[in-house]
């Protein structure tokens, strides 16, 4: 009886993965009904699979328009199926519990430890507290601003307000769905204050709580006392890693964007200088998992498309909202070839060594990414290819990228796939929302920490 328990018995990191499957399937059946239509009739269920994997795993890939399809009840579910995916369902049940005066178990420690991908099981329900803290803070003032930022373009308060709450939650957690019509943020791509709002919600949702739960932490012990080159010298490795890589990332998307696409007359081409940059600016950006487009995606050049799917590629950082790699993942693997090229032995940064096992676990990551994206731009690239509408090699590539990286953003090309192209989809957005690394651990029953017990002899290898 005790072996049987056993064998049905889920780890943290297989119950993550299945609440997220159970979410999906309940939306799935809720987008279904009649009543989350307009037009009051079912919706097929692989477009409703779709759309529900798509709001739960954070990507805004859609197969039918939000606002002209779904009915407010249909958005609603939308709108939960996004909070409850950027957040975790272990999350807010573990708030439920602490509100109810109920003891969080240790099970239930590991499972949110699981969930956000932490080292130490220490501090979870603080995590979890600071999570829903800093998440109302940023959705609460964000939709007051787009609010607001809506309400000045003349729409009316009530559907201003109703679309300032849906786009700030949407913005943060890097869901990128709107309901503000098929063609997304483009009639709003001259609008600053708007979709400067939305960058913020997006890059703060995207860096990740634990850093946002250090800053605020590494604020209070500082105020007031020290220069701000000393604050950030008290930050950690994988703040200080987050932050810059970050930094860096929008930086140079910003200047490559403006450079391929300044006289793209599909994209920026016909735009005034200082808009040419603030739409190379938010294009950046959304790319960072969000799935916004201010500009036509089906416009953008083949080498700008090629390196729209680089940063999807990437994402955003660890612990947070966003999909991809994550940056700390790309940043150490940049680092260690910097340090190899050096000839060192150890990979340095920030006058910190990273440990080997860290290494093996990007680069483990990185390439199941990889490898899991080219064989889905393979299967997509066969199962389309008698399709009525032509796609390009690189238009999969740059879909599959989008679903991986759980962004959203698409060349036009999600509405017209086939029903087995929609089904590679949807799988490629739950795989990349749950990560490729906590797959790998969920389906490898025989997973080994760095303390295995059999140590076996080394021996040297040919490089290059």
């Amino acid at each position: 009886m005790i072996k049987r328990k056993r064998a049905f018995a889920l780890d943290p990191t297989k119950t993550v993965i299945l609440s997220f499957a159970l979410m999906i399937l309940i939306g799935a059946l809720l987008l279904t009904l009649p009543i989350s239509s307009k037009s009051k009739e079912f919706t097929p269920f692989i477009d409703a699979l779709f759309t529900a994997t798509s709001a739960n795993c954070v990507t805004e890939l859609v197969v039918v328009d939000t606002a002209s399809h779904w009915s407010v009840f249909g958005q609603v579910v939308i709108l939960m199926l996004i909070q409850f995916g950027g957040l975790g369902l272990m999350t807010l049940l573990t708030i439920g519990m602490v509100v109810l005066g109920k003891r969080i178990s240790l099970k239930n420690r590991l499972v949110i430890q699981a969930t956000f991908n932490q080292e130490n099981i220490g501090g979870m329900v603080k995590l979890v507290n600071a999570v829903i803290i800093i998440t109302f803070v940023f959705e609460t003032v964000g939709a007051i601003l787009l609010t607001a930022g809506f309400y000045l373009t003349g729409i009316p308060f009530g559907g201003a307000l109703y679309r300032g709450i849906f786009q700030s939650v949407s913005s943060f957690c890097n869901a990128g769905f709107d309901i503000l019509g098929s063609k997304s943020l483009i009639p709003y791509s001259s609008n600053i204050f708007i979709l400067t709002v939305i960058m913020v919600l997006i890059v703060s949702g995207g860096l990740g709580f634990p850093v946002w739960s250090e800053l605020l932490i590494n604020r209070k012990k500082y105020s007031g006392k020290t220069s701000i080159k000393k604050r950030l010298s008290g930050l950690s490795l994988h703040t200080k890693l987050t932050l810059t890589t970050t930094s860096v990332l929008i930086l140079i998307g910003t200047l490559l964007f403006f450079v391929f696409e300044y006289d793209n007359p599909f994209t920026i081409g016909n735009d005034g200088i200082g808009q040419k940059w603030f739409s190379s600016l938010f294009q950046s950006v959304t790319l960072r998992t969000c799935g916004y487009a201010s500009i036509d995606q089906g416009g953008l050049n083949e080498t700008s498309k090629l390196l729209s799917c680089v940063l999807m590629y990437i994402g955003g950082s660890p612990s947070g909202t966003a999909g991809g790699i994550k940056t700390v993942t790309f940043a150490l693997i940049i680092v260690s070839m910097i340090s190899t090229l050096k000839g060192k032995n150890k990979t340095e940064v920030f006058r910190r060594s990273v440990k080997d096992g860290y290494l093996l676990r990007c680069l483990t990551v990185a390439n199941t990414f990889l490898i899991v994206m080219l064989v889905s731009t393979y299967l997509l690239n066969a199962v389309e290819r008698n399709n009525a509408f032509e796609h390009t090699l690189l238009d999969l590539l740059f879909e599959i990228s989008s679903a991986m990286g759980t962004v959203g953003v698409t060349t036009g090309i999600t509405p017209h796939l086939s029903n087995a192209g929609k089904l590679i989809v949807t799988s490629c957005m739950y795989i990349g929302r749950i990560s490729p690394m906590a797959l790998i651990i969920a389906l490898n029953a025989r997973y080994r920490s760095d303390f295995d017990t059999i140590r076996y002899p080394d021996e040297g290898l040919i490089i290059g």
